[in-house]
This record gives C-alpha cells, sequence and structure tokens, in this order.
C-alpha cells in the first residue's frame, strides 16, 4: 500500500488540495492509500518554524512513497523579508530524492492530453550551485547549461514509455523531441541522443525547435502526445499548452526518480503546476483541478493504484468537460463557482465513475461533521446580513427561516444559502434595503409586491397579513410578486399552526424541472407546504417539492461528492444519470415527481403547475423560464419570484379543540400501523423532523466541511468571523 504525504504549501495550496485531500483520506479509510499530513513547507513554514522545510516536514517525506504538493512560494500571509525565497523547499526536495525527471500531462479536450517529459537536475536547472553565478555587485550572472548523454536519454526513454503506455505496447500519437540545436551544443547532442533512443526503442521522432514547437502549440496546429525536451524549454511549453487548454490550472506535474528511491521510500513528488497565486488566495475562487490532475498522476505512477488514478482522470475530465467551472474556464454568461464546488463535483464524478467509465454507487463520504449551536448561526446571520446592507429585521427574518431549517434536518435550505443570498446582494440581483408593499381593498384578499428584497422578509410580512385578515373574515389569501428565495416553505406554516391556524403556502422557483415528456426544464421544484395544529405535539408540517427531489439535495451531493439515484434528474441530452454534476446546477433537468410516466411523473408535472398558477400567474409574475435562480445565474438580474400564503382560522368550521384533537388520533394510528419493514415503520409529515429539532437544539446543528468552510470563508471576507465550532 503507497503512503502519500501531504504538504498543501503557500497561497492557494491547501485550497487546491482540499478536494484531492478529501478523495483520499476516503481511500485511506477503505485501506487503499495511506495518508500523513499536513506538514509545513514553504513561506508559512518559516514563518512558524524558521525553516522552508522542517524537520518534521524531512522525516515525513522520507516515509512516504510519494508527496502531494499544493504549492511553495509567495504568500499574502507571510511578509518577504521573513522567507525571501520559498521555492528553495522545492528545489531541496527535488535535490534530496533526486527527482530528475519531470512528467506534466495537460489536457486539451478534443485535441487529446499532451504529455510533456523534461529533465529537472541537469540542462539549464544546473546539478548544483556551482552551475549559478551572481556576482555581489550585481553586475554579472551565469547559468550554466549543462547535458549529458545519460540525462537526455533517461528522458526520451521515460516519454517512450508513455507513449507506448497509451497504446497498450504499441505506439499511439505522435512522439516530438524540442531543441535549440540550431544555436545551441547541447541542443545538437539531444537530438543526436534523441535519434538514438528512439531509433533503437523502434519508435519514430520527430524534431522541432523550440520556437516553432511553441508557434505550433500556440496556433492550434495538431498538438503531439509526448514531447521531450530540456527542462527549461519544457517548462515553457507546458504553460504554453495549458493556456491552450484554458488555464494554468490544468497542468498536473509529477517529479519523479528513475529506479530505488534515492532516499527513504520517497519516489515523486506531486503538485499542480500553476504556483501559490497569492493573489487569489483565501477567495476561495481558484480552479482545483490541478490538484486533481497532480492526484492522477501519483495514483497512476503505482501499479497498486493506476486504476484508481485511470477513474479520478475519467472523474476529473467529465467535470472539465461539463462543469462546473471556476472563474477561468467559465464561458461568457455563466457564473462562475467556487473552488469547493468544482472540487465537489469531481468527488461526485468520481463516486460514480468505475474503471473503465462503468458507473457505480462507490461512496466519497463526506468529513466529519462540525457542530455549531443554533443560537450561533442565527446571530452570526443577522450579523452579517447586517454588514451588506440588510436591515436588522429582515436580517432576524432571514435567520429565523434559515434556522428553521438547520434544526429540522432540511441542510439544504439552511444557513448554507447564506453565501448565495449575500452574493446576489452583492450583485444586485436582491435588493437589501426597502419594505414590501402591501396592495388590498380590505378584504380577505391581498396582493404583497416585495420590491425585489430577501423572500424571507417578504414572506413574512405576507404570512402577517394573510393571518390578520383570517382572524377578522376566517381565511386571508395573499398573494405575492417581486420576491426572491424564502427558503422553506414549512418554516412559515409552522408559524401559523402554532398559532392555531391552518397554513397554506407554495412558491414558483427558477427552471430546473422538465416537465413530462421533453428533458428541457421549464418549471422551478415549486414546493407546496401545509401546516396544521396538533393536540399536545408539534404541528403536522407537510412540505414538499414537487419535483422528484428538491433542488438542494443536489448541492448537498455535490458538497459531499456522492452519487444521486436513478429518476432524480437527466443529462443535457435527456439521458437519466446518477452524476449530481450532470444534471446541476443548469447542466440537466431536475424531473417531475413520479419521475417518469410509468411512475406517474403527469402527476409531478401537474402540481408543479399548479404551483406556478396559484403564485406566477395570480400574482402577476414571471413564469417558468423567465423566473431567476439561486444557484446559478447567467446575469445578475432579480429573481423576480412569487409566492401564495393561505391562512385559516379552524375556529369558523366548528370547535378548534375537536380539530386538534382529531389530528392527534388520526396521526397516532397512522404511527400505531404494522410496518411491512419493521425497520421503516410509517411516519407522519413533520414527526422526524420535530425529531430532529430537539436533537440539534441540544447537540448543535451539524455543518458538512465544505459548507462550514464557506461560511468561515465569508465571515473572513466580511469580517464577521464564525466561531464556537466544535467536531461532532
Amino acid at each position: 500500500m503507497i503512503r502519500v504525504a501531504l504538504l498543501p504549501g503557500d497561497g492557494v495550496g491547501a485550497e487546491v488540495l482540499e478536494g484531492p485531500t478529501r478523495l483520499l483520506r476516503r481511500l485511506a479509510e477503505q485501506g487503499l492509500v495511506e495518508v500523513t499530513g499536513p506538514w509545513p513547507v514553504g513561506a508559512r513554514a518559516a514563518a512558524v518554524t524558521g525553516e522552508v522545510l522542517p524537520e518534521e516536514t524531512l522525516a515525513a517525506c522520507d516515509d512516504a512513497d510519494a508527496i502531494l504538493l499544493g504549492a511553495v512560494g509567495e504568500d499574502p500571509g507571510v511578509p518577504p523579508e521573513v522567507c525571501p525565497r520559498p521555492e528553495v523547499a522545492l528545489h531541496r526536495l527535488r535535490a534530496r530524492y533526486d527527482l530528475r525527471l519531470s512528467v506534466r500531462d495537460i489536457p486539451l479536450g478534443e485535441d487529446g492530453d499532451l504529455t510533456v517529459v523534461r529533465n529537472l537536475i541537469g540542462g539549464s536547472y544546473g546539478t548544483g550551485p556551482a552551475d549559478r553565478t551572481y556576482s555581489a555587485g550585481g553586475g554579472e550572472a551565469a547559468d550554466v547549461l549543462r547535458l549529458t548523454p545519460e540525462r537526455i536519454t533517461e528522458v526520451v526513454e521515460l516519454g517512450i514509455d508513455r507513449l507506448l503506455q497509451r497504446g497498450g505496447g504499441t505506439a499511439a500519437g505522435r512522439l516530438v523531441s524540442v531543441d535549440k540545436a540550431n544555436l545551441y551544443a547541447t541542443g545538437r547532442l539531444w537530438r543526436q541522443v534523441a535519434t538514438d533512443v528512439a531509433g533503437r526503442r523502434g519508435v519514430p521522432v520527430e524534431h522541432r525547435y523550440v520556437d516553432r514547437a511553441a508557434f505550433e502549440l500556440g496556433s492550434g496546429a495538431e498538438v503531439p502526445a509526448v514531447i521531450v525536451t530540456e527542462g527549461l524549454l519544457g517548462d515553457i511549453l507546458s504553460d504554453l499548452a495549458a493556456g491552450r487548454a484554458g488555464s494554468p490550472a490544468l497542468c498536473g506535474s509529477a517529479s519523479i526518480h528513475p529506479g530505488p528511491p534515492a532516499q527513504g521510500r520517497c519516489q515523486g513528488l506531486f503538485e499542480p503546476a500553476h504556483g501559490s497565486a497569492p493573489r487569489r488566495a483565501g477567495l476561495r475562487q481558484v480552479d482545483p483541478l490541478g490538484g486533481f490532475l497532480a492526484l492522477v498522476a501519483l495514483l497512476q505512477h503505482f501499479d497498486a493504484t493506476r486504476a484508481l488514478g485511470d477513474r479520478l482522470r475519467a472523474a476529473t475530465h467529465t467535470v472539465l468537460r461539463q462543469g462546473p467551472w471556476t472563474y477561468d474556464l467559465a464561458p461568457a454568461g455563466v457564473a462562475p463557482a467556487s473552488t469547493g464546488e468544482v472540487a465537489d463535483a469531481v468527488l461526485a464524478a468520481f463516486g460514480t465513475t468505475a474503471p473503465g467509465g462503468a458507473r457505480g454507487p462507490v461512496e466519497v463520504r463526506p468529513e466529519p461533521d462540525v457542530r455549531v449551536p443554533a443560537e450561533v448561526l442565527a446571530s452570526w446571520t443577522v450579523d452579517v446580513l447586517e454588514s451588506v446592507g440588510v436591515r436588522p429585521a429582515h436580517a432576524r427574518d432571514v435567520a429565523h427561516v434559515l434556522g428553521y431549517a438547520d434544526l429540522s434536518g432540511i441542510d439544504s435550505h439552511g444557513i448554507a444559502r447564506l453565501p448565495a443570498y449575500v452574493t446576489m446582494i452583492g450583485n444586485g440581483a436582491i435588493a437589501a434595503d426597502g419594505d414590501p408593499v402591501v396592495h388590498s381593498d380590505g378584504g380577505a384578499v391581498a396582493l404583497v409586491d416585495g420590491q425585489g428584497l430577501l423572500g424571507h422578509p417578504v414572506t413574512t410580512v405576507a404570512l402577517e397579513e394573510a393571518v390578520e385578515r383570517a382572524r377578522r373574515y376566517g381565511v386571508g389569501w395573499v398573494n405575492v410578486r417581486r420576491s426572491s428565495h424564502h427558503g422553506a416553505s414549512g418554516s412559515y406554516v409552522h408559524d401559523v399552526a402554532t398559532q392555531g391556524l391552518v397554513g397554506l403556502v407554495a412558491t414558483n422557483t427558477g427552471p430546473i424541472v422538465a416537465p413530462t415528456g421533453t428533458g428541457r426544464p421549464y418549471f422551478g421544484t415549486n414546493p407546496l407546504a401545509l401546516g396544521v395544529p396538533v393536540a399536545g405535539e408539534e404541528p403536522m408540517v407537510f412540505d414538499m417539492a414537487t419535483s422528484a427531489v428538491a433542488g438542494g439535495k443536489f448541492e448537498i451531493a455535490l458538497r459531499q461528492g456522492l452519487p444521486v439515484p436513478l429518476g432524480w434528474g437527466l443529462t443535457a441530452e435527456g439521458e437519466p444519470t446518477t452524476d449530481p454534476a450532470a444534471v446541476f446546477p443548469g447542466k440537466g433537468a431536475l424531473l417531475p415527481l413520479g419521475s417518469d410516466r410509468e411512475r406517474s411523473s403527469h402527476k409531478g408535472y401537474g402540481l408543479g403547475l399548479l404551483v406556478e398558477v396559484l403564485t406566477g400567474v395570480l400574482a402577476g409574475g414571471p413564469l417558468g423560464p423567465q423566473v431567476g435562480n439561486l444557484t446559478f445565474r447567467s446575469e445578475p438580474r432579480p429573481p423576480g419570484t412569487s409566492h401564495l400564503v393561505v391562512v385559516l382560522d379552524p375556529a369558523r368550521l366548528g370547535d378548534a379543540a375537536r380539530m386538534r384533537g382529531e389530528m392527534q388520533r388520526m396521526l397516532a394510528e397512522l404511527r400505531g400501523l404494522l410496518p411491512v419493514d419493521e425497520e421503516l415503520p410509517v411516519r407522519t409529515p413533520g414527526q422526524r423532523a420535530a425529531a430532529e429539532r430537539a436533537r440539534r437544539r441540544a447537540d448543535g446543528v451539524p455543518l458538512d466541511r465544505e459548507t462550514h468552510a464557506a461560511l468561515v470563508a465569508l465571515g473572513d471576507r466580511l469580517g464577521r468571523p464564525l466561531g464556537a465550532a466544535a467536531r461532532g
């Protein structure tokens, strides 16, 4: 079993490796690899220990078969005078383990993959300090470019090995050797040795001057399968190829030692090639695909894990083709995803892709929960929203609804939504300040104009209007237009039912559900909720999406790296899938309740249509595809969401106490029915959520690792740090 030492390093290193680390730890739990670390290295290590390579890190690397490195380089948290040359750590690691060969793989889409093999020790990178001179006054400097036939041979041999691996023993694609033989003596030696080695191996080789090779990569000419070249030339050409692929993040780099380890167990160091990117550090914007591609190279290097590497490569390429994409790759008109969202998508694709492309529900579970007291989340939510201009009363309304969802176990609609709300306020899609406007002739019916505000305070106003009318007229019917996402509809009907009233709430949402018979989305998940008071216990709350599942289920699957069941969604081509990244956000379509015609999906489609009529049509708001989405948007425009709030006073129909007692008796009878499976007793709507609220009030709200990290980053960015967290 291979052992991997994790060295996140500087700048964006930890962010880029967060997703690959999650995967490695899951593989370790399954007994497929061993993982140690994270270990300090680079500028951050120097700031704490005074050394770019502390002894504990060296010992861990000696004891590992491979090193997975995030980056070493400039770090925004470390003043340059503390560590002027953090890259020395990388040079020392290469020298310690004699990692003298570099292999970089760049995915070029329809052009195929390009592998660049070069030397890291020798050539322009030298073999030691004697190859670099710098005069005391800075008047002259020299770097010696020295090559031997042995150093050239091992590069070309490895390049041919990689070429043959693609073709299963026969050459697959072109081998190109790059040099500067028209100027440098080392170039002439390179061309001669490359010709000899390729001839001995029986593999055709094409020769290119480096300027011609650079032109071909930049101009869109046909790409070879493998390039072999000297170190500096290969460094430049591989970066140019990554630019052709679309991003510097699309380059996984392996530094390896040929033959038995030179020191300890270490056979190679694997890293993304983009460096520490200090200006992007801490923003959770950077592309994690380079980290995954580095892990692909690591896993493929060892026989015991090569199949896992092939599988991760397929998953990474799936996300590269289908998204989501960070800012560097997102097409025009497509909102960029965060680092974590892209990592989640890769993990989800890995969890549903077996070697050879077969699909299988291989679980990649999340890290242990972080638990935060509900009252801490509530007060922090208010602080965060006030910091971006939301009125205190409105912020408290949002915190109340999010808190209900978090306590009830509806994690898709709780605190995890807060970053999206803040983003939409920041880009102007949601108004931070203002008041909803109530239009009414004084009767039982009213219309609320939400003025583009957060949906929670808007719906709270509609609820208050409906309750007041129900007390006066027996029923209050309030439609809402020009609102936005209002969270878990069950929160509102629960509040109504605790007042002894019956509540019905519906809302339309952005188009992500395909009506029966098409693969194109038209309606939202269009949830519908009912709350009824019950004698002696919490209200019965029935809260359902009219789709097969709520869209938030896909968000959770992506965050946790899990597949979804068949019947939840379709790809953009209309094909059933278990890959959440192929469906959400904005890739394919969710299915209506029922999933397909044989399971009566036309009824779920009809319920979604019913909600659209009761909300958008009656309120005079946008319909279907004209409604904006919360989780993915092509442009920052108001969502234009419509709601319906209906409140009934049951006392107008007879004895309200009798009704509450009848509800209690019916629910008790349902729960007492003999179950088909003793492990799966009959439950009633809201029963599980009520029990969950009791547990979470006592134990705190569990947040998966990615959600917690996103909230911490949000708080740090706004100067409102999130505290009081504990491991579950």
